[in-house]
């Protein structure tokens, strides 16, 4: 039988749904290139550093269960650079951090029983029992396999079955922290997803920061940085080549595909491809994206307590939703003796300071770190402002029915696929799948 070749495949975007796609298709024989607008790789997923701090620009940590996620990063050599430390999550509640520690066996820390109340813990354990009967289905890894809470937001979920405390001091925060969405955007089973995530699973990142993961992949493909696809060219309803220009205003390109791999946000996706199919269409329509800012902050002193993520409800006076330490991810990202802090704002609070100026927001986030922290009479050394029109999608509902209308028919035009987050689920490790996975009928016909 003669031998089957791989052909030559174009991916729109470099980010991480992008670059797994491009590693999944060079390491079975394509001859791959992904195009950039921007001047480096990674997308929200990038680690600057500052003065001496690594600072990770948007996306903060990977999770320990999302096997696809970490065998990809041992298979590209990242395996001894990874690190998951024993250090505990926390909500912040009446005034201190009330810690607990995802996949402890011990049940009087595995949940912040202080910061529920006895209220609180009866919310909780009203939530239990639907999410163990339907343990399988909430996985937020396989949003395709939601069934139930799918067509109703989490607010409407929690509203009857919990105390409105309960929504507003650990609900919201939660939702904000695994979702980047609020309970009333977001769908019951979603939420539910996030319950196990959260509690559940452990998080860590890289020696180098969590850039290291696309700049490491990136490294087995053909990367062109400061090229912007504008047009998908077809020919008799097949994807055949990509139209690109260089942002620094130099000529333009044609490059031939026998497969086009878009990754683009889902509102970019049609300015590029043109005329998709129906339901290809419906969902980018339906797809809703919330803000997010991140800050950065760099002190000269190591901050004691819990390293987070914190969980930071509204109810406290905050408007970051989470915070955490460098020593949550990687004791390389602050110099000895100092430490890296992180606080994200997404979602109505990302929106209402996008407007604002990076040292006014700079001051708010102080403010907060204060707060969580301590920090009395120390002063920031280092700092940096991230602003992320395009967050993270919103696993609104319908999400799940969304997912799995898309994955059955495909974006309506021959050779091109349509890849990200939004089309699996809203977290990294939904990115690196949804790249390697979306792939893998064109590795398996060649």
């Amino acid at each position: 039988m003669a031998e089957r070749r791989a052909g030559r495949a174009v991916v729109i975007g470099a980010g991480l749904s992008g670059l797994a796609a491009g590693y999944r298709l060079s390491r079975d024989g394509w001859d791959v290139l992904v195009l950039e607008r921007d001047s480096e790789v990674g997308g929200r997923c990038r680690t600057v550093k500052v003065g001496g701090f690594q600072f990770d620009t948007g996306a903060q940590y990977l999770r320990d269960s999302y096997d696809a996620t970490l065998k990809t990063a041992i298979e590209i050599g990242l395996g001894d650079r990874f690190r998951i430390p024993v250090s505990g999550a926390g909500v912040f509640k009446r005034g201190r951090v009330v810690p607990f520690f995802p996949r402890s066996t011990n049940p009087f820390i595995l949940l912040p029983w202080c910061a529920l109340g006895p209220k609180g813990a009866f919310d909780f354990l009203s939530l239990a029992i639907p999410f163990l009967r339907r343990y399988r289905s909430y996985n937020i890894r396989f949003p395709h396999r939601w069934t139930d809470g799918d067509r109703r937001t989490a607010e409407e979920f929690l509203v009857s079955r919990t105390s409105p405390d309960f929504i507003r001091s650990l609900a919201e925060p939660l939702c904000c922290h695994a979702l980047g969405a609020e309970s009333g955007g977001v769908s019951a089973a979603a939420f539910m997803a996030a319950l196990r995530t959260t509690f559940a699973d452990r998080i860590g990142c890289f020696t180098d920061g969590i850039g290291l993961l696309p700049g490491s992949l990136a490294e087995r493909t053909h990367v062109i940085c400061g090229m912007e696809a504008r047009q998908v060219v077809q020919e008799g309803g097949r994807a055949v080549a990509v139209n690109a220009t260089p942002t620094d205003g130099g000529r333009a390109r044609s490059y031939r595909a026998d497969l086009v791999v878009c990754t683009v946000p889902a509102p970019r996706v049609t300015a590029i491809t043109g005329g998709l199919g129906s339901a290809a269409g419906r969902v980018i329509s339906e797809t809703e994206y919330s803000p997010e800012i991140v800050v950065n902050i760099g002190f000269p002193e190591e901050v004691r307590g819990e390293a987070g993520p914190v969980l930071l409800p509204a109810t406290g006076g905050f408007r970051a939703r989470w915070a955490l330490t460098h020593r949550s991810k990687s004791i390389e990202y602050a110099p000895t003796g100092a430490t890296a802090l992180t606080l994200v704002y997404s979602w109505s609070e990302a929106a209402s300071l996008s407007g604002e100026e990076d040292g006014a927001i700079i001051e708010v986030a102080l403010s907060e770190v204060r707060k969580v922290f301590g920090l009395a009479g120390l002063s920031p050394v280092a700092w940096r402002v991230d602003r992320h029109e395009f967050g993270r999608p919103v696993a609104s509902p319908g999400h799940a029915a969304r997912v799995r209308e898309l994955l059955a028919a495909g974006s309506g035009i021959e050779n091109l696929l349509l890849v990200g987050d939004w089309t699996r689920s809203p977290t990294i490790e939904g990115a690196i799948s949804s790249g390697l996975y979306a792939v893998d009928p064109a590795v398996l016909r060649r």
